[in-house]
């Protein structure tokens, strides 16, 4: 961290990135200087920069992919990366997390529909809660803010874990599916796992900065004796800032 002045690290075991809150596609020049800095630190230390795997992403809407220049050395531009599991794009639209998303549920599926025959009740829920509810609930805070339609996909495959698992027809209700399982729909669980983290962030295990984005709202009033927090204004109504406000708002104050 000492050595990074313009950018913020993160590292998780050898993977690592550096996020810049202000680029500037005429000029990456706090890139390079960043990039140049790093790449004297990990000469200095007896390390490499393994150049096959360093990418940048600029979150934005522009399309066409470019490059930058440090040291004789080009770094290209991404669309998406894989980073810790979750796939992020260039517009944040997680488009691309679900469609990977779906491939993992789908071969587990696959796996659990040609052992129902040989595996008993139990045994098919145990693989359901343990290989295949995982992967919906992993980063599904972040993923949260897609499209309603493409978590609507997610939805149809919940669905059809948790049928499979009980052996069940297809037009079964869904409800009585999800009572059998002990699931709550796909939606609500998003929404549980949402309330947990804001949770954490009221009782401030999580970074600072996070602690820092939530207000409570202040006066006299009902929700004030609440404990309620401001609600951000949003245009997208996507922002985890709104979504983890509402969240929490939406618990009964007996909790």
């Amino acid at each position: 961290q000492n050595t990074c002045h313009l950018s913020i690290p993160f590292l998780f075991a050898d993977d690592g990135a550096l996020l810049f809150k202000d680029i500037d596609r005429n000029s990456y020049m706090n890139m390079q200087i960043e990039l140049l800095i790093i790449k004297k630190w990990l000469e200095v230390n007896k390390l490499s920069l393994n150049i096959e795997k360093t990418e940048y992403m600029v979150f934005d809407k522009h399309e066409g992919n470019e490059l930058i220049l440090v040291n004789d050395i080009l770094i290209y531009e991404c669309k998406t990366i894989k980073y810790l599991g979750l796939m992020l794009d260039h517009r944040l639209s997680f488009t691309d997390h679900i469609e990977y998303v779906k491939k993992k549920i789908s071969k587990r599926i696959n796996a659990m529909y040609k052992s129902k025959c040989l595996l008993p009740l139990k045994y098919r829920k145990m693989f359901a809660n343990a290989l295949v509810l995982p992967v919906f609930d992993y980063l599904d805070i972040i993923y949260n803010r897609a499209c309603k339609s493409r978590l609507l996909e997610l939805d149809i495959l919940y669905k059809k874990v948790a049928k499979i698992a009980l052996d069940v027809p297809k037009q079964e209700s869904s409800l009585t599916v999800y009572k059998d399982m002990k699931w709550l729909p796909l939606h609500l669980r998003r929404q549980l796992h949402t309330s947990n983290y804001m949770f954490r962030i009221i009782k401030e295990c999580c970074p600072h900065d996070m602690k820092d984005k939530f207000k409570y709202t202040s006066g006299g009033s009902r929700i004030a004796e609440n404990c309620n927090l401001y609600v951000p204004k949003s245009k997208t109504h996507k922002e985890f800032y709104y979504l983890g406000a509402i969240s929490w708002n939406s618990l009964s104050s007996d909790l």
